[in-house]
């Protein structure tokens, strides 16, 4: 009897385990920080949010293990516009030239993208590494993005 209560006790906790692990820590909602309006100011969960709906595309293209250097993030009525630069966690720089054969024609690993928040998560529109065009002025709002006045 007291094998098959330690047996049911170790597969409920670990459907517990499952199940938490398992919920989304980044869905928008009271409390959280993170909604179609909330400043995207660093430390906030807002932030976090967005940097990490993009963080698996740019580690598709450059590998695991990056953070990165906001050159620029903005919320606008449920769209974000993020500039940054990744980097090796603790700041060591990306050759570029490893992973892009033509990387002396890009604008450095410099990465922008536009999300979009969807039942509760930011998830990605579209993203470059090194563009040296403004290729996001056509998605969001009007005001969402820099530089594309006139455009």
């Amino acid at each position: 009897m007291k094998d098959r209560t330690v047996r049911i006790a170790l597969t409920a906790a670990i459907a517990a385990t499952a199940f938490v692990q398992s919920v989304p820590t980044t869905a928008a909602g009271p409390g959280t920080g993170i909604s179609a309006t909330a400043a995207p100011v660093r430390g906030s969960a807002q932030r976090r949010a967005i940097l990490d709906a993009l963080r698996p595309a740019v580690q598709a293209e450059i590998g695991p293990e990056i953070e990165f250097v906001v050159h620029d993030i903005r919320v606008v009525r449920g769209w974000a516009f993020v500039s940054a630069t990744p980097q090796r966690p603790g700041g060591a720089p990306i050759d570029g030239h490893r992973y892009f054969p033509y990387f002396s024609e890009m604008d450095g690993l410099t990465t922008t993208a536009v999300l979009r928040l969807e039942g509760g998560f930011w998830t990605l529109v579209d993203h470059a590494i090194g563009a040296t065009d403004v290729w996001y002025c056509d998605l969001g709002p009007a005001n969402l993005t820099p530089s594309c006045s006139g455009y």
